[in-house]
């Protein structure tokens, strides 16, 4: 086991998912480089795939904010894809709904909210102790 690591299964998977959302992240930023011809669409995407790796290694390590982090970063992920749907509603805009987007849009991040939700309500707060002078 890596130093700072956990034996926490939850942690773990959260983990996992982390890098999964990542890789699937970056695979996207290449299809898109490709059919649109332009590095332009990198950027965000490896801003983002580098802050799910960030996130990934610090869950693990059962650290509060990572997981309050990616609480919020699954919540704004998931609230696109709801605006993308009902946006898609419109006759004139069409939205296609597919397994791959239910999984990658819809499930990966529901499933780490309540993964890092169930890790933040059993991990304790460190309190900060403060020495008076």
């Amino acid at each position: 086991m890596l130093s700072g690591m956990t034996n926490s299964p939850r942690a773990e998977l959260a983990r996992l998912l982390l890098l999964m959302t990542a890789g699937l992240t970056l695979l996207a930023m290449f299809g898109e480089i490709v059919l649109m011809g332009s590095l332009i669409y990198a950027a965000i995407p490896v801003i983002k795939a580098t802050l799910l790796m960030v996130l990934a290694r610090k869950v693990a390590a059962l650290r509060r904010w990572a997981m309050i982090t990616t609480i919020v970063l699954a919540s704004v992920s998931l609230a696109g894809f709801t605006i993308s749907n009902l946006i898609g509603l419109l006759p004139q805009l069409d939205h296609t709904v597919t397994l791959t987007g239910l999984v990658t849009e819809a499930a990966l991040p529901l499933t780490l909210i309540v993964l890092c939700g169930q890790l933040l309500a059993a991990t304790p707060r460190r309190l900060k102790v403060r020495v008076a002078q």
